[in-house]
């Protein structure tokens, strides 16, 4: 197989930091966030992007809802877009009231509850905890002690859940039990040293877990036993984050970063901070959606 799969880039947004991109299998639309900017984007059909919500805040993790929504987080809570009347009801107050704190990446576990990890940003960083929210907005803390929690994904049988701690270079696994609680971890991967950190994460029928290695300019694919299988090199160092999409789920959209960058990586990396594809020649597994109280 070719080391590319032919990647091509799919929409020029320049995000300062793309992150946690999500497919409508019913519009077939890609959303996506800007982190830093505090942006929603959508990449429509026909190709183009457009911006459905903008904060002032950061927008970290986020998901579609079973009634066609975008549950999402802003700083350190949790809130929800209807995107058809156009407006956003928040699902939680603040966890942390420190504005170093924020919510970093998520997604919805099989019985439809949204988990979205709290990073502690600063020179003197804290570790943080992954959160468990059902439509109440009530928040359970699942997992603590994780330095820098990012990537989230569940297995096709909703039993197995991956996560990643990017500081660690690690990719956790655990049985994930009805309550939603993460049971029996253990390491699944040290990604290698040299290429950058784990950050998001994205999971294909053979049971494949994709990664994308922020600074290491390029995605990792590791089998189901967590033997490195494939290297897929970028044309940018800051991929963030995957998640599979488009017919029959067969194409991994990748969100990057131009985040931090210097002025002559910049005009090294002209494109940093796009959106990018590949067909790597294997379908995705759809994404959980949040369940809406009724």
């Amino acid at each position: 197989m070719p080391d590319d799969y032919a990647m091509r880039r799919v929409a020029g947004v320049r995000a300062e930091l793309g992150e946690s991109p999500v497919w409508d299998e019913q519009k077939g639309v890609l959303y996506f966030v800007d982190i830093t900017r505090g942006r929603i984007h959508v990449l429509l059909q026909n190709g183009k992007t457009e911006t459905v919500y903008e904060s002032v805040a950061r927008i970290g993790a986020l998901a579609l809802s079973d009634k066609g929504n975008l549950i999402f987080t802003e700083d350190a809570r949790v809130a929800m877009l209807d995107l058809q009347a156009g407006e956003v009801s928040h699902i939680s107050p603040a966890i942390h009231d420190d504005t170093g704190c924020r919510f970093n990446d998520g997604a919805c576990d099989p019985q439809g509850r949204f988990i979205t990890g709290l990073m502690h940003e600063g020179p003197d960083r804290s570790p943080g905890e992954l959160y468990r929210f059902g439509c109440s907005g009530d928040a359970y803390v699942i997992q603590q002690g994780i330095a820098l929690p990012n990537g989230l994904a569940w297995s096709d049988d909703g039993n197995t859940l991956y996560f990643v701690d990017s500081i660690a270079c690690s990719i956790f696994q655990a049985a994930y039990n009805a309550y939603g609680m993460p049971e029996q971890i253990r390491l699944f991967v040290k990604t290698p040293t040299g290429l950058g950190r784990p950050d998001g994460i994205a999971l294909d029928k053979e049971g494949g877990l994709w990664v994308c290695q922020f600074n290491g300019g390029c995605l990792l694919r590791y089998d189901r036993n967590g033997c490195l299988s494939e290297r897929v090199v970028m044309p940018v160092p800051r991929p963030t984050s995957c998640c599979f999409g488009g017919e029959g789920l067969g194409t991994l959209f990748i969100t990057t970063a131009r985040f931090a960058m210097t002025v002559p990586e910049l005009i090294q990396y002209p494109n940093a901070g796009d959106l990018y594809a590949i067909n790597p020649g294997i379908s995705g597994n759809s994404r959980y959606r949040f369940k809406e109280c009724q």
